[in-house]
């Protein structure tokens, strides 16, 4: 309210100040604008020490922004900075409010002088370096900065006013006296002082009471905390807090270098990042408290029925969100350290006297049912209800209505602001209706097929029910018999039935995405737009909407003409179509999806031909008749002309011009991928490489088209290249091939690239498809503009940054990173790209107080650095000269090692200072677009600023998602991860966006609001570990602060993805480890806290719900197996439900496993239908199926689950580097045994392992079929996608001997020993929790099982029992105890021996003492008793429960060195375990790959699986029938036997 009243009486002040008639009389011209700018930003300087090169950087920044602002304000210069100067300090404004007046008492709200504030803040802004991550920080920063300098012009006399401006501070100070204290203190919290600086906790998170920058940020959320916070350095005890000795706000600016930021900042934790599913459970407590509720139903019903159970039994259903709240209250309060005592007392105060009503009412329904009320003197009154039949159903009405009291209030969205700070950003209104409807019907639908399901399951329990009924109590024994057995039933139904919600969520998905996608996309006329007919509306569409050329009919037109287009357009309209279409086929045919004949039949003769009739037949409305398609050859240059005619009469397109769009700044990070391809990543001595190879293949009739084109261009006949067989001499040949051949090498490398994921591919897509459909837009919007005029504008519009990270270090010769190759890359893309590409990178400079590191930027204007002396050699450098780069156009100090994070984030973000536009789109490099596409650039920025821009609070959108075309189909693996990202962006981003209101970020097509990201500490987020995935915390925190997110269609870029497999998982790992941290962070709890319900679910099941139902999908597979194999040996004790319980196994696994397919493949299958057809939908579901995508599915489920239980639980989230080239190259046994073996391999045996012990009963086929799948997915998925991995047996016998080599080795890195390995996957374990060993523990519930059912079938003997038969009971029911003996013995020996033997024996010979041990301690059991598989089943389970113990204890250390034997002993007895487990599975795995590798014709079936392409080794090795020598190049053999035949011949005649 205060904040409302302040904007009216601002904008009152405002109104009078400067009134709508009068412009502001100064700053008419650019000019005269940047000289205000520069006199504001030099004052400021000169007041409180910014960096220079700081200040001009901000001076163009400032003046792009104004400009940019203006052109919706074209007639107000000072209505645009007003504009400017709203939109920037918004939170500002809300923070001086909430913040800022309590603490001084001053409001710091009105100003006359918006330049200066919004030049104050990007100052400020510009030199916080890591320090922007935390945004209310700066707004403290900027209040006090703009204090001081009101009380500098207020009072010339006093100290701080015009004597300060006189003395002007020394450049740097900002930074030296107030930044890089504070920055010390962030960077000492999890780094240790080194160069550079190491993370303290190695792979391991960071410690969850750790600060991290939403800490430090939240700290200047509350002005009281922040109050007693911060302190003054050498101080008395009594003046030593800083603020209350600050008598007025100017002097708080002052005396920030005074301030002890080390004893300010430590120990402000406001939210524990704990590793465990906690977090989870707290913040989307709703969600689980949902199904708990619909399944404790539905089992109620399943095992009572037809009754529903008793009263006691349905009014236990009430006491369900009384549980979860208890469980909330309590986890809530143990992640927020910083909550108050008196908030968490209110906390308590409502759990116990409101939330626990329904367990008062409860207990009051047991007291009458049970006759325990003896009241005395309600006694009378008591008999009396009874009598009436009264009081039973009164308590149970009163139970009920308190129950659903809570129930809804436990359901709605707990309060924003729980710690009730003073300035809490609050989520903006949302819509919520259509999102409640569509999850009241998946709920309904998943409801009723569960429920249905159920009565398997029901009947189950009431066998076991009756089985025990009789002796249930009896003895302790059977009743922990009965629990485990209900368990067995109980559980894996509840699996089910949580993982059944996202299959049915998905399918709604798939569903409704397809309605709203036929309906946004054009329905039925995307049948006429795939068969190359309809596209005559493209001209009208195209000149009206796009063109924006004003519509006027021709004076000539009458009804006759009607029929033709080219009749309804005037000549403006017709040379502006027959411009735009003539360079869309242009920019194909330079693509190379078209021929010259082609291009020749699709393009315009003129605009005045066009007006005679003369059309391409493409667009010619007679071709109607015709039955050929009209479209060309090329599958590429198809989809990209019906994306066009789609996208231009896609209903509602926004209005506007270039003039009008607000400036665009691309930001591209880079860190190591590929540039541009060099040649010998194409041509090896032997002829060309595999990928090479395999692009000609892929890509034959591009290649062609290029070599036709690049001939052309280089003015080389083909048939003058000298052949191998000529009669000139070999010199004289090897010379004239050189000559020709090199106008042919860069074109190829440049083709190469542009097919690849490439940097190259990505900057030249946007630079020249964004900058050249701009100055098409221009000259048709403003006709006659000049062309200078028109590269300037667009220059102003536009602009492109490249934050080459390491491009200091690639020219430097001293680094290890240094490669000219790198730099001339870049430097290449300068010259080409260089009117709209800038390059910032990171430098660091050596000093004496240690390194400097610098945030600089270079453009094409900045000359080249001196070239280093042509003696020098790269091995030893000899001066610290910078080879080939570019000097800086700005050099901006940072305040230390900036790489706080996983680097990409830290890129960015010192990159953003140097973007101009007011919007943003984030491009990765591995990106491309489109000329035809960036036809729509325009009204896409408009949907952001334009005057049709819907605003929600006055507040316009702060991302705009769009959605991408994967690229990246080459190869099997690249088709199969092309499929999913184009499902994932089309069909379900779409419903994600509408109905439920759960698009956050996604990809980087979206485009966003840089004033407001800005504002929330930038476009990522960069705490090492926890923001794995830092993009997605853009649209996190905007919703969490108000802001909102759209989604469109009509624009869309290119995007590549991983083509091979191990690059592929590599990537599906790394998202997995990403939501993982996620589901852990502030934002999220508060997310799912804070957001209506409807909207909740749909951000749950689209975001981190995924990925939970991946690690809950395996847990459903796992438990079956073992269901499986504990009710088979339970069959001894004459089961009565052991056929119900085979039901439940048949049907509800059957009919789970199909939601998981069709799941997985219903959004490809009708997107595609949509798009291109039913006839191409139904193909491409074939083609997955043949291409054994299900295969693949399985196998990155289970990848999924398992990083997203582990980080989860222990963290230590890693960036992977993915690597997204073309896979050739064979992958080694060893290395995909030690890739796979923990998270599928060793499971996946487990899985065989329970179903042979449950072949005692037949579970159906449908069943057995499923799991064999899975376990075959898993197990031989790595091999399968492998390239050339059964091309001969001598490379398996060569993998073998390796593996062996790599397990028996016991030292060395952990791709040398398996002994390092297995390390090294343990120890992640030193973060985990000691609860999580038992709470939840699926080991410990099987051993649970079995050790009842070992009780049951082989009871302890009497107390009067001999020793001996006590013995053999205990050795059955025991651990393995010998090897523990001998691994305790093992230990204590290594660590007394003196001599210099190995202070460990070797884990072969432990694991063969291991097997000798097992054996002689089970010699023991009767084998030929029914309970011998038993019981070794149960001492199964033991040790698998205790290899986790003994990992826990080895990584905990559990007793420090007093325990160290113990813990040399449990590391040895894990090792023994685990030996001889993947000593058999690489047995086993090892020989099916020589066995394969033996099958004739193998080889070459899987190369055509793989790659649809034989081996290159089977290809002929020659040019046109001659044989090619090695002296021969092979470039010219690649040209001539790729060229047209035509061509060739036509030049040889």
């Amino acid at each position: 309210h205060q904040q409302q009243q302040l904007q009216q009486q601002q904008q009152q002040q405002r109104s009078q100040q400067h009134p709508q008639s009068q412009p502001t009389p100064f700053a008419s011209t650019s000019g005269e604008r940047r000289c205000l700018i520069e006199h504001r930003c030099n004052q400021l300087q000169a007041l409180l020490g910014f960096q220079f090169d700081s200040v001009r950087n901000q001076i163009e920044h400032v003046q792009a922004l104004w400009e940019s602002f203006l052109t919706r304000h074209p007639e107000r210069l000072d209505a645009a900075l007003w504009d400017l100067w709203d939109q920037l300090l918004r939170t500002q404004r809300d923070w001086n409010i909430r913040v800022w007046k309590p603490i001084t008492g001053d409001l710091n709200g009105y100003t006359d002088d918006p330049l200066e504030e919004v030049c104050l803040y990007f100052l400020i802004w510009g030199e916080l370096g890591n320090l922007r991550f935390c945004p209310e920080l700066g707004c403290f920063l900027f209040a006090a900065a703009q204090a001081f300098c009101r009380k500098a012009r207020a009072a010339p006399q006093e100290a701080g006013g015009t004597e300060s401006f006189s003395q002007a501070q020394s450049e740097g100070t900002f930074l030296q006296e107030i930044v890089k204290p504070i920055f010390a203190v962030m960077l000492s919290e999890t780094f240790e002082p080194c160069d550079p600086p190491r993370f303290k906790f190695g792979r391991a998170p960071a410690p969850a009471n750790s600060c991290n920058y939403d800490d430090w940020n939240e700290l200047f959320w509350d002005p009281s905390r922040l109050r007693g916070a911060l302190v003054a350095r050498g101080s008395s005890r009594t003046k030593r807090r800083f603020l209350k000795r600050c008598v007025e706000p100017a002097e708080v600016w002052r005396g920030l270098p005074d301030v002890d930021w080390a004893a300010s900042l430590r120990g402000h934790k406001s939210h524990r990042e704990l590793h465990s599913l906690l977090p989870i459970i707290i913040g989307c407590y709703r969600i689980f408290l949902l199904q708990s509720l619909a399944f404790s139903v539905m089992l109620l019903w399943a095992a009572t029925r037809p009754r529903w159970g008793n009263s006691l039994q349905q009014a236990a259903i009430g006491l369900i969100a009384p549980a979860w709240m208890v469980v909330y209250e309590i986890g809530y309060q143990a992640l927020t350290p910083s909550l108050a005592w008196s908030n968490r007392a209110i906390g308590f105060i409502k759990l116990l006297f409101f939330y626990l009503l329904p367990v008062a009412s409860y207990a009051l329904i047991v007291a009458v049912e049970w006759n325990v009320l003896r009241v005395p003197d309600l006694n009378l009154v008591a008999v009396r209800l009874n009598s009436e039949g009264q009081w039973r159903e009164s308590a149970l009405v009163v139970h009920i209505v308190v129950s659903l009291v809570v129930l809804l209030l436990a359901l709605a969205p707990q309060r924003q602001n729980l710690y009730r700070w003073r300035f809490y950003p609050t989520l903006a209104w949302q819509r919520v209706l259509a999102a409640a409807a569509f999850w009241l019907f998946v709920i309904a639908v998943t409801f009723t097929l569960n429920t249905l399901a159920m009565h398997l399951s029901g009947e189950a329990m009431l066998g076991i029910w009756a089985l025990y009924g009789e002796s249930f109590q009896e003895t302790w024994d059977k009743n922990w018999l009965f629990a485990m057995q209900w368990a067995m039933v109980a559980l894996p139904a509840f699996i089910c039935f949580v993982s059944s919600m996202p299959f049915f969520t998905s399918l709604a998905i798939a569903f409704l995405g397809a309605a709203r996608g036929i309906h946004r996309l054009g329905g039925w006329r995307l049948i006429w737009y795939r068969r190359g007919v309809g596209l005559t509306r493209l001209p009208r569409n195209l000149c009206s909407r796009i063109l924006q050329i004003p519509h006027e009919r021709p004076s000539d037109f009458n009804i006759f003409k009607a029929f033709k287009w080219w009749n309804h357009l005037s000549d403006r309209e017709l040379s502006g179509f027959v411009e735009v279409w003539n360079e869309t086929i242009g920019e194909l045919r330079e693509r190379d999806l078209l021929s010259n004949e082609e291009q020749e039949e699709l393009v315009f003769e003129s605009a005045q031909a066009a007006r005679r009739g003369r059309v391409p037949r493409l667009l010619d409305p007679l071709d109607v008749f015709r039955i050929t398609n009209a479209l060309p050859a090329n599958r590429e240059a198809r989809r990209r002309i019906v994306a066009l005619a789609r996208s231009a009469q896609m209903q509602p397109l926004p209005a506007g011009t270039v003039r009008q769009m607000p400036s665009l700044s691309v930001l591209i990070p880079h860190y190591s991928e590929t540039i541009l391809y060099r040649r010998n990543d194409l041509f090896t001595s032997k002829g060309n490489t595999e990928l090479l190879h395999f692009l000609t293949k892929y890509y034959r009739g591009e290649f062609a088209n290029f070599a036709q084109r690049a001939c052309d261009a280089a003015g080389v006949a083909f048939s003058s290249l000298p052949r191998s067989d000529s009669s000139l001499s070999d010199g004289h040949v090897a010379s004239s091939q050189d000559s020709h051949m090199q106008h042919l090498e860069l074109p190829l490398l440049k083709w190469t690239s542009l097919r690849m994921q490439t940097l190259w591919r990505t900057v030249e897509g946007i630079c020249n498809s964004y900058a050249h459909a701009l100055s098409v837009l221009l000259r048709q919007q403003e006709h006659g503009m000049p062309r200078e005029e028109v590269d300037a504008l667009v220059q102003d519009k536009f602009q492109v940054v490249l934050a080459v990270q390491r491009y200091a270090l690639f020219a430097d010769p001293k680094s290890h990173l240094f490669d000219v190759h790198e730099v001339a890359a870049v430097e290449a893309l300068l010259e080409t790209f260089g009117k709209w590409l800038s390059i910032a990178y990171i430098e660091e400079i050596p000093s004496l107080a240690g390194k400097r590191y610098y945030s600089c930027l270079t453009d094409a204007s900045c000359p080249m650095m001196p070239e280093l002396p042509a003696t020098h050699h790269s091995c030893h450098p000899v001066s610290k000269t910078l080879v080939g780069m570019r000097r800086p156009k700005f050099r901006i100090e940072l305040p230390g090692f900036p790489i706080l994070g996983h680097g990409k984030s830290d890129n960015q973000n010192c990159a953003l200072i140097f973007t101009r536009g007011e919007v943003l789109q984030m491009i990765d490099a591995n990106q491309d677009a489109y000329f035809e596409a960036a036809l729509f650039l325009p009204l896409a920025l408009q949907e952001m600023v334009g005057p049709t821009a819907v605003k929600h609070g006055g507040r316009r959108p702060g991302i705009i998602g769009f959605r991408e075309h994967i690229f990246s189909d080459v190869g099997l693996l690249g088709r199969l991860a092309a499929d999913s990202e184009f499902a994932f962006g089309t069909v379900i981003q779409r419903t994600m966006d509408r109905p439920l209101e759960a698009r956050l970020h996604y990809g980087h097509p979206d485009i966003m609001d840089k004033l407001q990201m800005v504002q929330q500490g930038g476009v990522s987020k960069a705490t090492r570990g926890l923001h794995l995935s830092e993009d997605v915390f853009a649209g996190l925190d905007l919703v969490l602060r108000g802001g909102w997110t759209d989604y469109k269609e009509y624009f869309h870029v290119g995007k590549g993805r991983d083509m091979g497999f191990m690059s592929a998982l590599s990537f599906y790992a790394k998202v997995s480890m990403g939501n993982g941290e996620q589901a852990i962070t502030r934002q999220w709890v508060r997310l799912g806290l804070e957001l209506p319900l409807p909207r909740l679910l749909g951000v749950f099941y689209t975001h981190v719900g995924y990925y939970l139902n991946q690690m809950l999908m395996t847990s459903a597979l796992q438990t079956f197996a073992f269901m499986t194999a504990f009710f088979a040996l339970c069959q001894p004790m004459d089961m009565g439900f052991a056929d119900a319980a085979v039901s439940v196994t048949t049907t509800y696994f059957g009919v789970f496993y199909l939601l998981f397919v069709l799941a997985s493949m219903l959004p490809l299958l009708l997107e595609v239908c949509i798009e291109e057809g039913l006839r191409a939908a139904l193909c491409s579901v074939a083609n997955s199926l043949l291409s054994l995508s299900p295969v693949f599915a399985a196998f990155q489920s289970k990848l999924m689950g398992h990083y997203f239980k582990t980080t989860a639980h222990y963290g230590g989230a890693q960036y992977i580097p993915t690597g997204r080239g073309l896979a050739t190259s064979r992958e080694p046994f060893s290395k995909l045994f030690r890739t796979f073996a923990v998270s599928h391999m060793q499971d996946g045996m487990e899985l065989i392992l329970f179903l042979c012990l449950g072949a005692g009963i037949f579970f159906g086929w449908v069943f057995y079929l499923c799991m064999c799948f899975s376990v075959a997915s898993w197990m031989g998925a790595p091999f399968l996608f492998n390239p050339h991995q059964f091309d001969s047996i001598s490379q398996a016998c060569q993998d073998f001997q390796e593996w062996v080599g790599w397990l028996s080795r016991g030292t060395g890195l952990a791709a040398e020993s398996w002994v390092t390995w297995v390390d090294s996957e343990q120890s992640v374990r030193r973060s985990a929790s000691i609860f999580w060993l038992f709470i939840p523990s699926s080991r410990l519930l099987g051993l649970a099982c079995t050790t009842a059912l070992t009780l049951q079938l082989a009871p302890m003997p009497a107390i009067t029992s001999p020793a001996l038969v006590w013995a053999r009971s205990l050795l059955a029911l025991l651990p393995p105890l010998a090897h523990m003996i001998i691994c305790a013995l093992a230990a204590l020996l290594g660590r007394c021996a003196t001599a210099p033997l190995a202070p460990i024996p070797p884990h072969v010979l432990l694991a063969a003492l291991a097997v000798a041990g097992t054996c002689f301690e089970m010699s023991a059991i009767q084998w030929w008793s029914s309970t011998a598989v038993c019981v070794l089943f149960h001492k199964y389970m033991a040790v698998r429960f205790l290899l986790e113990v003994a990992d826990f204890i080895v990584a905990h250390r559990l007793g420090g060195c007093a325990l160290g034997a113990c813990h040399d002993a449990c590391r040895l007895w894990t090792c023994s375990w685990r030996f001889l487990r993947d000593l058999f599975l690489g047995l086993v795995l090892s020989s099916a790959c020589m066995v394969m590798a033996l099958m004739p014709g193998l080889a070459e079936v899987h190369a055509l699986f793989l790659f649809r392409a034989l081996p290159q080794k089977e290809q002929a090795s020659c040019c046109e029938g001659n044989i090619v020598s090695e002296a021969s190049d092979p470039m010219h053999c690649l040209f001539e036997r790729h060229l047209p035949k035509q061509r060739r011949g036509h030049e040889e005649v």
